[in-house]
């Protein structure tokens, strides 16, 4: 939809021929699809076509933990630790309601945290702040090992708002209709970089 102008513009281009081809394609084989696509590839032009100004890349960054120290997070086992993380996030629409923190121990269980809405900022037009704690709990190992933490960005794929314009008649049948993912996430993806950090749960004591 951002690129509708350059339609008509597309003319003699891959997309053009590539709707010309595409009778062809269906009744082709895997390897003559192939042959037919590089073909046409190496005989078409591209356009370049730059992106709208209100477009812009989001991005986040964990400040705390750094991942650089070497002394373990110690806590009784089975009991929780608090771990306090700090996030800078830019360009984030709706930060309250996507952006996860899931943590990754070593042997593959996976936690995903839900921030509250009072731990965001907003420092500036496009910037907020992340600071929240996790809480941590797990089973003891017989030495340090490490956790990833890292933030996830939720998704909806389906976010056109047709549903705003159902008539209020047929409001509840379309509800039960349509699947409601919770909260309207379909799933996450990785946000940042993940940072490692040193737990070592220790034996209760009986």
């Amino acid at each position: 939809r951002c690129f509708i102008s350059e339609l008509p513009h597309m003319q003699g281009s891959f997309v053009d021929k590539l709707l010309d081809l595409m009778p062809r394609l269906v009744t082709s084989k895997p390897s003559e699809v192939v042959k037919i696509l590089q073909t046409t590839l190496r005989q078409s032009t591209f356009l370049h076509l730059p992106l709208p100004e209100q477009l812009h890349r989001a991005t986040a960054n964990i400040i705390e933990p750094t991942g650089e120290s070497d002394n373990p997070l110690r806590f009784t086992s089975g009991l929780v630790v608090a771990l306090d993380v700090d996030a800078t996030l830019e360009h984030v629409q709706d930060p309250q309601g996507t952006v996860k923190v899931q943590v990754l121990y070593p042997d593959g269980q996976a936690q995903l945290i839900h921030p509250k809405p009072a731990d965001f900022r907003n420092p500036g037009p496009g910037r907020h702040r992340l600071i929240t704690q996790v809480y941590l709990s797990h089973t003891a190992w017989t030495e340090p090992c490490q956790i990833e933490v890292r933030l996830l960005l939720a998704y909806n794929s389906n976010r056109s708002k047709a549903s705003t314009k159902i008539p209020k008649s047929t409001w509840n049948e379309s509800l039960e209709a349509l699947p409601q993912p919770e909260n309207g996430i379909e799933g996450t993806i990785p946000f940042s970089k993940p940072v490692k950090v040193y737990i070592m749960p220790k034996p209760a004591r009986r």
